[in-house]
Order: C-alpha cells, then structure tokens, then sequence
C-alpha cells in the first residue's frame, strides 16, 4: 500500500534554488592518502591568523587541480556562499562544473540550478535539463523534482504536466514526501482532467495532516478560489493560517493579499504589510515586489519611495521582472534615487527581455520615439510598440502609459497624450481605460465636456461589468445628465453596482428604497441596503438609520435586520 501511495502522491511549487536550497555534503573520497582536504569544521576553528587560512585554502586548491572531486565541489560552495572570501559565481560555477564532470551527482544538479537561474553561467533552460538529467539518471533525487518543477512551466519552459508527473512519479518511488505532494497537486488541479482530482485532493489533505505547509498553503488556494471544494474564505484563512505556523514563505503572503484586498477579513493594509515583511524574511520573492508598492503607494506605511526602491532592488535580485519596471519607473521619474533615464530604459530592456513586459516594451517604445534615455530611433520604437501588442496585457499597459501622462509621473503631465492612450486601451475593450475616458469627458479635462459621450464610455464599461461605471450610468440615468432621466432604469443600473459591493451605489439604493423613487418604496429593503453602506465603520448608528428604525413597526424592523445581515454576507463592500 505505501507503494502505490508513493505513485499517487502531490506537486509543490517551491522553487530549487542555488542560493536557498543547501546541497548535501559530497561523499568522502575512496583514497585520501594523496590529498589533505579540510572539512568546514576545520576551515571554522582555524583563527591563526590570514596565513593559516591562505595555507588551508591553497591545499583545497591543490587537492583539486590534482583531480580530487569533493575539493573541486567545496571550493564551488566556498565561492558560491563567500565562506571566507567574496563571493564569485562564475569561479563557483567553475569548479562544480569540474566535480560534476568527475562523476559527483550533487555538483550536476548544481550547474542545472546555475543553468536555469542564471548564475555565474548565462542562463540556458536546456543546458539545465541536460544537466539535471544527467544527475537524475545516477538517482539524485534533487535532480527529479527540478526537472519536474521545470514542466509545471515554472521558469519559462512550456508547461507540460505529464513529463513532470513522470519525473515526480520517479521521485516519489524513491520515497520522497516532496514528490508525493507535487503529484497530488497535479491531481487536485485537473490537469488531466476531471479525472484524478478528488483523488488528489485526499492526498494532499493527507498531506497536510503530515505537517507538510505547502499542503496547507494550496489547500487554503482551493477554498478561496472554490475549486473541487466549496469556496470558503474562512477555511482558507486557518489553512493560511496553519502554513504560516509550520514555517512556509508564502502562507504569509497569501495571507498579507487577503488583508490588502479585505477579502475575507477586514481590510488592513498594515497588517498586510507585517505579512509581506515576514513573508520576504522567509525567502518568498514576490513579497518584496509587494513591499516596494505598499512604500511607494503609501498603504499600511509611511509613503517613502526610497523604502521602496530598496525593495524593489532585492526583488530585482531575485529575478522578479515586475520590480526592473517598477525600478525603471523610479529612474525615469527620480523618486527614491536619482533620476536617470539611461538606467531607467536598461531596467526596462531587463524587464522586457526577462519577462516580454508589455508596459516595459511601451515605455521603451514612447523613450525611443522621444529620444529619452536612449538615441532618438523611430524604427526600434515601432519595434518595441509590435513587440508589446503580441503579449498578453498589452491594453493594461496602454493604459498604465496613459495614467504615467495623466498624472506626470515621470514625464511631462500631457493630458491629450494621456487621452491618446487611454483611447487606444479603450477602444480595444480595457474597461478601466473606458472609465478613464468618461471621467475626462464628463469633467473636461484634455477635451472639451461633453456628457453625451462621457455615458457612452461608462456604458461600455458598465456592460462589462465595472462597477463604479454602473453606478456612474446609473447617477446620469437618476439626474439626467447627458440623457433623460430615466429612475427605473437607473435604480437597475445601481442595483447591479450594489450586488457588486460598491459602497455608494449600496447607499444610492437605500436611499431608492427609502423614497420609492424609480423602485417599489419598501423600507426594510431601504434600511438593508443603508446600514450595509453606512454602519460598517461607524462607532454609533447613523441618524437616518435611527430615523428609519423608529419609524418601523416591530415585526418589520425584524425584517430590515434579517435584509441588512443578509446583504453584508452576500455583497461585501469591495474597493471599485
């Protein structure tokens, strides 16, 4: 039985890094008569002074240019970890090599991970295949579940979920715990199907009943996303909550989302901001990329931009692609360092390469069209702006150009410019760019006040579902602002803003209620949807709800409490 356990058994997505991951000490040598070669325990308690220690590490460096492979290995950890000396990756890099080509396993999976990282090699995802192959068919573990780590499409590879569940399979048959986790992951997520799923999700609740915190972690994901159970934000919080208590990285972080968002909890950005923090002080990369917006925007923290170019820096170091943009976006507008549009369009050609960024491609193209940073060159402009529209995103980033024109960020404030932009995004379907395009019309900012088409644009939006532009019909409906006043069909319009947790279309709706105004007057309907809107942050009851109360007989105040209980669950307050 515990065979075909193994065979059945669960996919994590933590990453195997270099720099993370500590390799097992190498196997001693068969023959060490010809070689002396100093454990770290030695390297550790010889504090005779700098002469001592050059004399040890010369012998480490005879022992392997005379061949020995574990000195080879330890002069690659010497360098890849600075014991002793700065740090050097490529001479790291040198010398597993030169163990790994004397048979050491280990020091293979070591050049797949520099390989597939980028570090002291350039980076080559099919180099690292063939290295971590090549361990992996002398058994080494490690080997198995990076290449299977690799197929999930975790590090640019096309994803292909069968060759990393054959690879996770062989781990598993070695009795790795890991390997029976990433399976039942890829079994609980349906990647062959319908078929397996609930298997998988036995298996990783088996997991987690065994402490492992990747299977809390990824258990509290299929209860927020209510995938193959029933969503259940209360459960996915104490499974969040579980994981960061066993030690995980990212349970933090998930955790710091959720009070971002107020998803399932009250909103807090400081309390998100002390789970990015712990969640990056455990290793989880995407934390810091957090941390730097949290910094930059001011949320939970004091607005200080260069808090949040120094995080930014380390995400950047841990190859998120997202913090080179966000960098970029400091240079070129000089918050939190200095304004340097040369190192502003590097980081966002970095951005671009690393990660085919949409927003860094349009940026690069707008500074070679303008000559900003770089030589003025109209045909790579038109390069970077094709390059860009075959990704996915590139309305957001449109837009995202747009808002840099709006506001002045790092440009000069150019309203029509931003107009141009958001029109582009707009017209393309992007329903916040067509709210941005109402909102100039109707206030008449960059083009000339026009009502008419201002409810156009927030009636695009709002068919699309946008919530605020629903709200925004609605209001013109009720007024008659650019059209006839229409109440009935504006109390539909906000109707379906409230439902979406808008906080003023729910107050526009009470008030409806309140006066029977486009909608049957109905004063328990009316009190549901005003406490909903007014009583969440209050410390005492509003005085039109006390108004209200006062008003209603017993048997109908029991009713607007039972509306009111059931609105908040049902239509949360959400930020629009």
């Amino acid at each position: 039985m515990r065979y075909v356990f193994l065979l059945l058994t669960g996919m994590a997505i933590a990453a195997l890094t270099a720099c993370t991951l500590p390799l097992p000490p190498p196997p001693p040598p068969i023959d060490q008569s010809d070689s002396v070669v100093p454990t770290y325990e030695e390297e550790e308690v010889c504090h005779d002074g700098d002469k001592k220690r050059q004399e040890i590490f010369q012998e480490l460096i005879n022992s392997a240019e005379a061949g020995d492979m574990c000195a080879r290995a330890r002069l690659g950890e010497i360098y890849l970890n600075g014991l002793g000396i700065a740090k050097d990756p490529q001479a790291a890099a040198h010398w597993f090599s030169k163990a790994a080509e004397g048979g050491l396993g280990y020091a293979e999976v070591q050049m797949g991970h520099f390989y597939r990282d980028g570090i002291g090699v350039e980076r080559n995802i099919h180099h690292a295949i063939a290295r971590y192959e090549t361990a992996a068919r002398e058994g080494e573990l490690t080997a198995m579940l990076a290449l299977g780590d690799l197929y999930t499409g975790r590090y640019g590879l096309q994803a292909d979920y069968l060759k990393a569940l054959d690879w996770y399979y062989r781990a598993a048959a070695l009795e790795s715990f890991e390997a029976q986790y990433r399976v039942a992951w890829i079994l609980v997520r349906g990647v062959k199907g319908k078929h397996g799923t609930h298997e998988g999700l036995n298996l990783l609740l088996e997991a987690a009943e065994q402490g492992n915190q990747e299977a809390f972690t990824n258990l509290g994901d299929l209860y927020l996303e209510g995938h193959v159970v029933h969503k259940d934000l209360k459960q996915a919080l104490a499974y969040y909550q579980r994981a960061l208590e066993y030690g995980s990285a990212e349970a933090p972080f998930k955790l710091g989302m959720l009070y971002a968002t107020g998803e399932g909890v009250k909103k807090d950005h400081q309390a998100a901001a002390r789970l990015f923090r712990l969640s990056a002080d455990r290793g989880f990369p995407t934390a810091l990329l957090h941390l730097g917006n949290l910094y930059r925007d001011g949320w939970g923290v004091p607005k200080d931009y260069q808090q949040a170019a120094f995080w930014y820096f380390k995400a950047a170091n841990q190859n998120i692609a997202a913090a080179e943009s966000e960098l970029a976006d400091l240079f070129h507008a000089g918050k939190g360092v200095g304004r340097d549009l040369a190192e502003a369009a590097r980081r966002y050609q970095l951005a671009a390469a690393y990660d085919h960024q949409p927003y860094a491609q349009l940026m690069l193209s707008v500074m070679y069209q303008q000559g900003r940073g770089v030589p003025r060159d109209l045909a790579k402009s038109v390069q970077w702006y094709q390059q860009a529209r075959q990704q996915r995103g590139f309305l957001m980033a449109q837009y995202q150009i747009g808002r840099r024109f709006s506001t002045g960020f790092g440009v000069q404030r150019d309203l029509k410019e931003a107009y141009r932009w958001y029109l582009l995004a707009a017209e393309g379907g992007l329903a916040v760019a067509q709210v941005q395009l109402g909102d100039m019309y109707y206030a008449g900012q960059g083009v000339e006040q026009q009502y008419e088409e201002a409810l156009q644009w927030y009636y695009k939006a709002a068919q699309q579902g946008h919530a605020y532009a629903q709200y925004t019909v609605g209001l013109m409906l009720l007024e008659g602002t650019g059209i006839a006043q229409n109440p009935t069909l504006a109390s539909l319009w906000i109707r379906k803003a409230a439902y979406q947790g808008a906080k003023n279309a729910q107050y526009q709706l009470g008030l409806l209620y309140l006066g029977g105004i486009g909608i049957q007057q109905d004063d328990a309907n009316a009190y549901g949807w005003l406490k909903v809107a007014l009583d969440r942050q209050q410390d005492k009851p509003p005085l039109l709800l006390v108004t209200l109360e006062d008003r209603m007989s017993p048997d109908l105040r029991e009713q607007a409490v039972a509306l009111a209980e059931e609105y908040k669950q049902k239509y949360p307050l959400r930020n629009h």
